[in-house]
């Protein structure tokens, strides 16, 4: 009888042994998961936050002629898919992954996750290279804003030391003038 008392008694402790140690084991593997869907939702977050409207709005005080509008244009468009139709599917994706993990059906859960990876990378890298293309046209205007800076402060000297000799110039002074006012109005177009 002790025997047989003894041998049920480690019969149910292993198994509970078993049970315990099985959940355990889920329950790391339900942090894994958690964890690496949390790294998604921060990943899909840090795209969302991409400083590009800022970009965008910087290059509505420079459309002056139709290729750089029809360039604006385009990158409104690309901005607007990206922040109504893509940032919005990862979020899909996100409460999908989660709900297959709740579910417990972790190949499912899994092969989400893989999808939304990807689709994280194909959004990440398409507006990095918007971004990276409208901060080419911001860089280069403000570089151009420096040098025309440079350029007035050198024409206001010029004009200044020309208005005190302008006698010495004699006949040629209406010419050097009207360059004057010519080169005053091409910086007032700027």
């Amino acid at each position: 009888m002790n025997v047989t008392l003894f041998l049920i008694s480690m019969y149910v402790l292993a198994a509970v042994s078993i049970v315990v140690v099985l959940n355990i084991m889920q329950s790391f593997k339900n942090k894994k998961i958690k964890k690496s869907l949390e790294n998604l939702e921060i990943q899909k977050n840090e795209i969302d936050s991409t400083p590009i409207t800022p970009e965008l709005s910087k290059i509505e005080s420079y459309l002056k002629n139709d290729k750089l509008e029809v360039m604006y244009s385009g990158w409104k468009t690309r901005l607007e898919d990206i922040k109504e139709n893509q940032i919005p599917k990862i979020s899909d994706l996100l409460l999908d992954a989660e709900y297959s993990m709740k579910q417990s059906d972790y190949k499912n859960t899994m092969l989400k996750i893989a999808k939304l990876e990807m689709e994280i990378y194909k959004v990440r890298t398409s507006s990095q290279f918007l971004l990276n293309e409208i901060k080419q046209i911001t860089t280069s205007e403000e570089k151009n804003r420096a040098i025309i800076t440079k350029l007035k402060a050198k024409y206001r000297t010029l004009f200044q030391k020309y208005s005190e000799s302008k006698g010495e110039f004699g006949e040629i002074a209406n010419s050097v003038d009207l360059q004057f006012e010519n080169i005053s109005k091409k910086f007032e177009d700027f």
